[in-house]
Formats: structure tokens, sequence, C-alpha cells
């Protein structure tokens, strides 16, 4: 009876060595998310998923200031860059996939994703988003590309 006790302790220490096995395996895409407030009064909140594929993000937050100036901006005091971007007060969703390009230097490809319901007419007014994302190291601005892409 004794034996037969271990057995479950023991698998499911097993069980959890063969899965931390491959987190030391390489940069993974986790997605990283934050529900952003909505652009108009009485709209849903846009949901923004973070795609890391360098493994040097460990955060991301709505930033303070929506009308920032689109680009990138260092936080002061913290190994954080400010994001800012310009999105259709009807996206339902955006995407951020963070690529290294080489020599140094990062991409970050912002996919603004407009809902796909008929009907909806929500003109050429752009709304100005900022996220702000905390790195595990510093990061000039001048090393990370901004690319924002329509679907």
């Amino acid at each position: 009876m004794r034996r037969r006790l271990l057995i479950g302790p023991v698998a499911l220490f097993a069980v959890v060595l063969v899965s931390l096995t491959g987190c030391g395996s390489g940069p993974v895409a986790t997605p990283l998310t934050l529900s952003y407030p909505a652009a108009t009064a009485g709209a849903d909140p846009l949901q923004i998923s973070l795609v890391d594929q360098t493994a040097m993000v460990t955060a991301i937050a709505a930033g303070p200031d929506a009308s920032a100036i689109p680009g990138v901006q260092a936080v002061p005091g913290a190994d954080t860059l400010r994001v800012a971007w310009e999105g259709g007060p009807c996206d339902d969703r955006a995407t951020l996939v963070l690529n290294t390009i080489g020599g140094g230097r990062y991409e970050l490809a912002i996919h603004n994703h407009p809902p796909i319901t008929a009907g909806i007419d929500c003109g050429e007014s752009t709304v100005s988003r900022v996220v702000d994302i905390t790195f595990n190291r510093h990061l000039d601005p001048q090393e990370l590309t901004l690319s924002v892409v329509y679907p």
C-alpha cells in the first residue's frame, strides 16, 4: 500500500521536470495581453496582445498619455519604451509582434484588426494608442522600428 501512494507524487514530479526542461531551449513566442480603454464611450475595450519572439519583454501596460505622438520614446528611470501609434476607432483588437531584425535592432509590427461585422462605418478617423513595453534590459528607442500594418 505504501508503494502505491508514492507513484502519484513521483509521476507528478516527472511530468513537471519534463515540462521545465523545454523552457530553456530558446525563445518562445508567448503572448502578453492587456485590455486597452475603449476609444468611444459605451464601446468594448480593445484587446491588445504582444507576441515576443525575442524573449526580452517582461510586461506591457496601457500608456498614460493617449495623445502621444506616434513613435517610440524611452520612459525615464525604467527599462521601458513607450510606443504610440494610430488605429481605427472601430478596431476590435491589435496584435503586436516583436522580432529581431539584426545588428542589435528590433521591429515591432503592429496589426490593427477592424471588426469583421458588415455594415459598420467608422469613417476615416483615427485613434491614438499608447503602450508601455518593459524589457529585461535597456533598449534605446532608436533600436526599435515600428511597422503599422492594416490587414
